[in-house]
């Protein structure tokens, strides 16, 4: 997954770790690896002054930590995952938008209160891209939208694992086509993470979750799910293309059934504790 989306995972697992037990790691932030390359991660949230025109921006917690006290003190009781697919489905393929900065539909994380939700959206910005720390982004988590109705997603898990497992088993067959072994090695790999008793030993992002709060299933399809993420830039998979028209016709089927799964999977995993 890209890393604006392993950043909203671990802050949604850790942050309901300290809701339910007033903890997080003391070296979660800025030690998680979704943090890596931040130079910041602050909180902000929107108001217009009286007379004026313009939303002023007012930083409510400079850190992730502080933002988790701010939300237990405000009354929020969990927090969760959401997706918000593009209003415009008939240009380019959300799949093949999806390395793109803000390509691909929306991610939210719903902070969910008794009777009502607020929603939080992430802005990346470029920082000094020479960084000797390699500390090149500037991360907001912005309070876009307040008292809405309550979402609280939940996807079934062992439907999610056989659709992502079906979807695997069928791309890794299609990837035996001349000049896709390298996404062939990487989906048979998403397919043994399924079924390991310890699927993130073999992901970048070991510390993605707080394991122990998370059935072996959540953690098979999230971590799969994860490892499975072939959408990025030019070379990606979702730059591919093929002449015979069968052959392309399949690849974008199992492409977006691929995108749409691990969308299902990553809500699934996370919003299940």
């Amino acid at each position: 997954m890209t890393g604006i989306l392993a950043q909203l995972v671990a802050l949604t697992a850790y942050g309901n770790n300290y809701l339910a037990y007033d903890h997080v790691p003391a070296d979660f932030y800025p030690g998680n690896s979704t943090f890596r390359f931040c130079r910041k991660v602050d909180f902000i949230e929107f108001h217009k002054p009286l007379f004026s025109k313009n939303l002023k921006e007012t930083i409510v917690a400079p850190a992730p930590p502080e933002w988790y006290k701010y939300l237990k003190k405000d009354g929020c009781r969990k927090l969760r995952l959401y997706f918000q697919g593009s209003n415009d489905q008939t240009g380019i393929k959300e799949y093949k938008r999806a390395g793109m900065l803000g390509g691909g539909g929306m991610w939210y994380i719903e902070a969910v209160y008794k009777g009502y939700s607020n929603f939080w959206s992430v802005r990346w910005q470029p920082g000094d891209p020479k960084a000797a720390d390699q500390k090149v982004w500037t991360v907001s988590y912005g309070r876009t939208s307040t008292k809405q109705k309550v979402l609280n997603i939940q996807v079934n898990q062992d439907r999610v694992k056989e659709q992502l497992y079906n979807t695997l088993r069928e791309l890794t067959e299609f990837a035996t086509k001349p000049n896709l072994e390298t996404w062939r090695k990487q989906f048979e790999s998403a397919l043994a993470i399924l079924e390991s008793d310890e699927p993130n030993e073999q992901y970048y992002h070991k510390d993605l979750i707080p394991v122990n709060n998370y059935s072996i299933t959540a953690k098979q399809i999230l971590f799969a799910a994860g490892h499975a993420w072939a959408f990025g830039g030019m070379g990606s998979w979702n730059d591919l293309g093929f002449s015979n028209k069968e052959d392309n016709d399949l690849y974008e089927k199992l492409s977006g059934q691929l995108y749409y799964t691990i969308i299902e999977a990553v809500i699934s995993a996370v919003n299940s504790y």
